[in-house]
């Protein structure tokens, strides 16, 4: 099950378990606002996102819920000048925050699927639950640049 918008949307998908009470209310939260952010879950896939976040992609908030935001979503770039693809395993701050438990921040670029490039200030926090285990991360977005 997958979870969006208020009141929560649910779809089926075999991508995602069910969400943790302290996640959906985040996600809660992302769906709700005017900013450019997201929450992922554990295993990086997208399960909430606010409209400004999905117009930065240039997708319909319904249709990334459940993906992998690098790799589904968008294709990591790097900063050189031929614009080159990082590959799906790279470390961005949505997903080291996960993989860290702390916060994190850095410079994004990314190629939508309709070839533009963007670059995107990116500062993400570790979402946690009660016992403290990491449950996945919630990401605000800048963006930059355009080409």
């Amino acid at each position: 099950m997958s979870y969006l918008l208020i009141p929560l949307v649910q779809r089926p998908t075999p991508e995602l378990a069910p969400l943790r009470e302290t996640l959906r209310a985040w996600v809660t939260v992302v769906t709700t606002s005017a900013d450019p952010c997201l929450v992922l879950d554990r295993e990086g896939r997208i399960v909430g996102i606010s409209g400004a976040a999905a117009a930065l992609v240039a997708e319909d908030p319904l249709n990334v819920v459940g993906r992998r935001l690098v790799g589904d979503v968008f294709v990591l770039i790097d900063f050189s000048s031929a614009a080159e693809p990082m590959g799906d395993e790279a470390v961005i701050p949505p997903t080291q925050a996960i993989t860290s438990g702390v916060l994190s921040r850095g410079l994004v670029r990314l190629r939508r699927a309709d070839g533009v490039t963007l670059t995107l200030d990116a500062i993400a926090s570790p979402l946690h639950a009660n016992d403290g285990t990491v449950i996945g991360s919630l990401t605000f977005f800048g963006q930059l640049a355009a080409h």
